[in-house]
């Protein structure tokens, strides 16, 4: 374990990384207040537990002595049956969940990096998150969030398509132990942490959150200064070339090869899909690491180049830590800048400062180069980004408090009266930002503006005209957090685009002479190449619906290819050697011209992934098949919850199946809640309870229907409603339900979260919020999960879900309905090959496929592509977090559907209508409810007739209603 590679630098950037160019800035204390400002005060920040805030506080002085090195678990174990056995050494095994305490005697009270060796137990796809307590307390934040990832490989071999493409090979997980010393979670800064120990005895505690770890040694120790490289004499023609898609080992299994037809790239092919480069949408994260072997034939001086692509951040530079052979080499190999530039070049690893390229010595034989993305030099921005954002969000609440959430244009307020301070402190944000976009700008100094930065400049003009114009602040507050184009929305958005450092790379090469570097094809070659490609593409396309054989069964995908080549791959090895049945899989051109694809007679047998309310329209004009005629069909709707079959449901029949679910759950920060000594709410009426207490410390708390700016869909009207025991429809479709007592006392409940109790009634990203913890709670869904889990890693083992707050009914159980509906699959009545198609529908619902896709799918593209099957044995069997996945299993038991059925759809507007109506516009209450009922059934009515079931306005055949309720 060779920790004196490292590097001081980072250090130095460590103890640096609050201090502010502008001395003036740097003097505005932790909390955001400017010295002899009172706008923004109140709780302090997350940003003063960081470790930023931590190594500013803890400068004594870094380790200096011989590395200590615990290889003996039994001496530093208090509990020894956490002990095991592997390969005749004995190690610390933590399972997840567990808890494990360690005793390190230090040798002297000073700041140390400790390192583990350490090896990731059984086939988790998810990395191993730990976390860490020093003498029982969590000396900074970023503890709370410790990763250590697997190793993965890929086969030799690369696999084909039906078409003779190559397609992406499914890596397999290295069993091995592994050396890491504890470090950021979220890779901003690519330096271990130092911690502070007292001399003699120190508790460790770790605890493990997700996976198992087994842990054989444990090292204390410090870094050394990287050296500057050395001076050579590079000469000889050797040339060495590793291609960029040929990975010998990565630490995410998603980081992956991709194909590109362009003649500059090798391989190249003008009429097959070959995997040509490493891809920039898996290779992008800061702390993604790949890593090549490659061999030399004689030892000697060359020079690193490269053929890459980084069309990520426009104008500014993706930074890369090369490795040889496991460590940086030399200074220079640290933090390299990776110049922006949209297509692929070449380019060799230079000395910017001295003008030259940069030699180094390679021995004769087996050698690895490693690739790292960093984000050292920008993580000081990323936190005043976040911290700005914060502190401007406390003003705009301070302002709805003043004013109230409507907006009277006519009305001016002395803001400046009622909050001192607010035009000095405009001022001193408009300064700080536009600092930190001064403060980028030396990282590519030839440009007028920095395109990935824009959005400061953008923020900084609101600012400096918000500053300008105080009297008209209370008309203006949107502008500071409240819309798409607020200024927290532009720094939001640019704290997502800001992790985003995708790097494409062709090959890389060691070289000795410039004339054996490849160079890019002329201009004629290119053209020729353009021509040739073009008319191989009048040829047959891959997975078009053209492109088929009509003796086979025909299924449409509504999914990307990625999901196509997989399917296609788990149907060639299981389903058609099981049925005999084969199958052509094609891309689904559009699922909204399916019904015109029925009447032309060119529909599918099967479409796989539609949106899970288009059955009906196509079912209630004849064009599906019923799936209930099928003799085992009661079996295989037991798969999903009951209540995803509502909206497949006409009259008796039920025309579709379940293929992915949402869930809306309740998301939490775990440190806010702590912190306020609040537990988790079950019930809507805590939920309300809480809310003084979280908006007297400026925060508050988050209801979807704040995060749909237009339509007010089912998912954010209906739970209330059904908790309170109302519904749409009675036993039949005709007049709604909406005005009856239950419902319209789930509609006032609804209502009354913004008109009396001050919930934000627009928010533009909840998620964002909740990172800063402006939201530190609230209801969404699967698609914020995903960006939480994948886009937040500063605030992972900082958050939670639990079941969503619902409505304690009269026997005390509490009702927790919330809507799921996301995919179906669908058999189009006019197929001939109804049969084949239901064996191909039970197949892929079935829970064992489900788990290979589903496994397949995230191993292959990363965690961003978390399967979420609506098969719910299948969903147990996933790679999910499991404390994650047993709270939304949990919540599935509640998951419901508003039915579709004739004018369904006027009444999720018209609902929609009332709601905008009473909280923004202040309509009386029943008013605004009787006119929507009345819209409501005018059209339903109508929709009624047009399908025959009533004429002239009488009932000539009731339309049974699918409503699943609580009753």
């Amino acid at each position: 374990m060779n920790i004196k590679k490292i590097g001081i630098v980072g250090i130095v950037l460590a103890l640096a990384l609050f201090q502010h160019p502008n001395p003036a800035i740097h003097a505005q204390n932790q909390k955001g207040e400017t010295k002899g400002n009172t706008v923004v005060e109140g709780e302090a920040s997350i940003l003063e537990s960081k470790y930023s805030a931590y190594i500013q506080e803890h400068k004594g002085k870094p380790y200096q002595g011989d590395d200590v090195v615990l290889d003996k678990s039994e001496n530093w174990m208090t509990d020894t049956a956490l002990l095991t056995t592997i390969v005749e050494k004995t190690a610390l095994r933590i399972k997840q969940n567990e808890e494990a305490s360690i005793t390190i005697q230090a040798p002297e009270t000073a700041s140390y990096i400790i390192g583990l060796q350490y090896s990731t137990e059984g086939d988790n796809i998810l990395p191993t998150q730990l976390e860490m307590k020093v003498n029982g307390q969590f000396p900074f934040y970023e503890l709370r969030n410790l990763l250590f990832e697997s190793r993965w490989q890929v086969p030799d071999e690369t696999p084909k398509d039906k078409y003779g493409n190559e397609i992406v090979p499914q890596p397999s997980k290295v069993q091995e132990w592994q050396e890491k010393f504890i470090s950021d979670a979220s890779y901003r800064s690519s330096e271990p942490f130092y911690i502070e120990l007292q001399k003699g005895d120190n508790d460790i505690t770790l605890r493990t959150i997700e996976g198992n770890i087994l842990i054989q040694s444990i090292v204390l120790t410090s870094a050394d200064e990287l050296v500057d490289y050395p001076e050579g004499q590079v000469e000889g023609h050797e040339f060495i070339v590793i291609e960029g898609e040929n990975s010998t080992y990565k630490n995410d299994s998603s980081i992956r090869a991709s194909s590109l037809y362009n003649v500059d790239l090798t391989p190249y092919s003008a009429g097959k899909r070959v995997l040509n480069y490493l891809d920039s949408d898996s290779f992008k994260k800061p702390g993604h690491t790949v890593e090549y072997e490659f061999e030399v034939a004689k030892a000697g001086y060359y020079y690193l180049g490269m053929n890459y692509r980084q069309s990520a951040k426009i104008d500014f530079p993706v930074f890369v830590n090369m490795t040889i052979d496991g460590d940086i080499p030399f200074k220079q190999y640290q933090n390299y800048p990776f110049d922006y530039t949209s297509e692929f070049t070449h380019m060799t690893i230079r000395d910017a400062e001295r003008d030259k390229d940069i030699p180094i010595y390679l021995e004769r034989g087996k050698h690895t180069i490693g690739l790292t993305i960093s984000l050292d030099h920008i993580k000081s921005t990323i936190e005043k980004v976040e911290q700005l954002t914060k502190e401007i969000q406390t003003l705009s609440l301070e302002l709805t408090k003043l004013a109230g959430p409507s907006i009277d244009r006519n009305r001016d307020i002395d803001v400046e009266k009622y909050i001192p301070g607010v035009t000095k402190q405009l001022e001193t944000w408009t300064i700080e930002i536009r600092d930190l976009y001064e403060g980028v700008k030396k990282y590519n100094p030839n440009v007028a503006e920095i395109g990935a930065f824009s959005s400061l400049t953008i923020a900084e003009k609101q600012l400096k005209g918000l500053s300008k114009n105080v009297d008209k602040l209370i008309v203006r507050k949107n502008e500071l957090s409240t819309g798409t184009n607020s200024i927290t929305a532009h720094l939001g958005n640019l704290l997502q685009e800001i992790i985003n450092n995708g790097l494409a790379i062709d090959k890389l090469y060691f070289y000795q002479d410039a004339e054996d570097i490849p160079q890019n094809k002329g201009f004629m070659k290119k053209q020729l190449a353009k021509v040739e490609r073009l008319t191989k593409s009048f040829g047959e396309q891959d997975y078009a619906i053209d492109n088929v054989n009509p003796d086979h069964l025909q299924v449409w995908v509504n999914r990307p290819r990625q999901y196509i080549e997989i399917i296609q791959q788990l149907i060639d090895e299981q389903f058609t050697p099981t049925t005999g049945i084969q199958v052509d899989i094609s891309l689904m051109p559009d699922e909204n011209k399916l019904i015109l694809s029925n009447a032309s007679g060119d529909a599918p047998d099967v479409a796989v992934g539609v949106n899970y309310a288009l059955p009906f329209e196509i079912a209630i004009r004849g064009a599906l098949q019923d799936l209930t005629e099928f003799a085992d069909f009661d079996e295989v709707q037991k798969r999903f919850p009951e209540g995803l079959h509502v909206p497949a449901t006409v009259k008796d029949g039920i025309f579709a199946l379940p293929d992915t679910m949402n869930f809306w759950v309740l998301f939490y920060r775990k440190d806010i809640l702590d912190s306020l000594g609040l537990p988790v709410p079950e019930t809507l009426e805590q939920v309300k309870s809480y809310l003084p207490e979280l908006q007297r410390k400026g925060m508050n708390f988050f209801y979807p229907t704040a995060g749909m700016p237009g339509l007010k869909t089912f998912a954010s009207t209906m739970p209330i409603i059904y908790q309170n025991g109302g519904h749409f429809y009675g036993d039949t479709i005709g007049r709604t339900t909406l005005n009856e007592e239950a419902s319209i006392e789930g509609m006032r409940q609804l209502t009354e979260l913004f008109t009396i109790y001050n919930m934000p009634y627009e928010v533009p990203s909840f998620y964002q919020q909740f990172r800063d913890t402006s939201l530190p709670i609230g209801i969404s869904d699967y698609f914020m999960y995903n960006m939480t889990l994948n886009a937040a890693p500063e605030i992972a083992n900082s958050w939670d879900i639990a079941l969503m707050p619902g409505i304690e009914n009269e026997e005390g159980e509490i009702e927790r309905w919330s809507a799921g509906g996301a995919e179906s699959n669908i058999i189009f009545e006019d197929s001939a090959k109804k049969e084949e198609a239901w064996e191909f529908l039970k197949w892929w619902s079935s829970t064992d496929v489900q788990i290979a896709f589903g496994n397949n799918l995230q191993t292959t593209y990363g965690k961003e592509y978390i399967w979420n099957t609506a098969n719910i044995e299948a969903f147990e069997g996933l790679p999910w977090a499991t404390n994650h996945k047993n709270v939304i299993l949990e919540q599935t038991e509640w998951v419901t559907e508003v039915p579709r059925v004739p004018g369904s759809y006027m009444l999720e507007r018209e609902i929609s209508n009332a709601y905008n109506s009473i909280v923004l516009d202040g309509e009386n209450f029943r008013t605004a409810i009787d006119l929507a009922s009345k819209r409501i059934n005018r059209e339903t009515f109508r929709k009624l007739e047009e399908f025959g079931y009533m004429k002239n306005g009488e009932m000539i055949e009731p339309y049974p209603s699918p409503e699943f309720t609580n009753e």
